[in-house]
């Protein structure tokens, strides 16, 4: 049965046992639909919500809707008294790290001290906890070393990674070798990984990338087809559809299958997307002199939340009415 069905059926029917009532709120989560996860634990009882677990979930929604900075002080609150929980401290550095990026000049390097303190202790205390090891490679490799980043600590959690979860492991150690100019070993890397896993769309979706930044259209496309071929779920297609959508409208080429990878994406991706699929679309309408279909692209286009996209958007709609002028 479909998760949102069930999550319907616990949200109506409060006769169902307590702890299946978490259980979905958590599926929910899991899923990415947060609409879903608010409402069933708004049904929980007094003491659910206020227990361990409970907490957890009220700190998680907050975090996928978007609210991190609340997200953030629940989750520190709720470490003074948790201290060894590896979820409220994963969860914690998360809030952090999503703060680091919001926050002024001023208050980021005490959100990144905040990060890694809270990550740390979350290997600490789980060592194979893919996900810490995940965002700990990211900001290592992201952040400056002011701020604590190190790319040599990105290498040895990905090696970590690799030891836990080899596809994963594999994917994060390529990008430490690009990030450290090392792009044959990040390529070799990859092969050798696509012949352990060779249905990985993840690892074709990063190797495209790679293709996309040397220009290597024809070799992106290919990959990014198989990454399509082989997306786990509709969050990962959604990506490399986008791509091969933007390979297209980067290189005037292969138009029609641009056009028709973008149309794909619309109805799959997040919300936060739409808006560069959309811009994309536009790209192509332009190249295939379909103006219509380009200025009712750029139309549905918000840029209110996303600098680069407006200026973006801004010259295209400049080049349209240029060409139709």
């Amino acid at each position: 049965m479909n998760r949102k069905i069930i999550a319907f059926s616990f949200a109506v029917t409060l006769s169902f046992a307590s702890y299946a009532n978490l259980s979905v709120v958590n599926d929910a989560l899991e899923d990415g639909d947060v609409v879903t996860a608010e409402q069933v634990f708004t049904q929980l009882s007094k003491d659910e919500k206020v227990s361990l677990q409970g907490q957890v979930l009220a700190g998680r929604i907050l975090l996928d809707k978007g609210d991190s900075e609340e997200a953030f002080e629940h989750f520190e609150a709720l470490r003074d008294d948790q201290t060894e929980n590896v979820e409220v401290n994963y969860y914690l550095g998360l809030s952090a790290v999503i703060m680091a990026q919001k926050a002024s000049i001023f208050s980021k390097l005490g959100y990144a001290e905040d990060f890694l303190e809270a990550m740390e202790k979350t290997i600490a205390l789980q060592p194979e906890h893919t996900g810490a090891l995940d965002t700990l490679i990211g900001f290592h490799l992201a952040a400056p070393s002011i701020a604590g980043g190190d790319k040599d600590k990105a290498l040895m959690y990905a090696k970590q990674l690799k030891n836990i979860d080899a596809e994963r492991g594999i994917e994060k150690l390529a990008n430490v070798y690009w990030q450290t100019e090392k792009a044959t070993l990040a390529m070799q890397t990859l092969q050798q990984g696509l012949e352990e896993f060779p249905e990985s769309a993840s690892l074709y979706f990063t190797r495209a990338t790679s293709f996309m930044k040397d220009k290597a259209w024809d070799k992106a496309r290919e990959d990014l087809k198989l990454a399509i071929k082989y997306a786990p779920n509709n969050k990962v297609k959604s990506r490399a559809l986008y791509q091969q959508g933007k390979t297209s409208a980067e290189s005037g080429e292969e138009i029609e299958l641009g056009i028709s990878a973008l149309s794909q994406a619309l109805p799959l991706s997040d919300k936060e997307y739409k808006p560069w699929i959309e811009y994309r679309l536009a790209q192509l309408y332009l190249h295939n002199k379909n103006f219509s279909k380009a200025k009712d692209s750029l139309s549905r286009i918000n840029t209110s939340e996303d600098d680069d996209l407006k200026s973006k958007v801004k010259k295209l709609k400049k080049q349209l009415k240029k060409l139709t002028s």
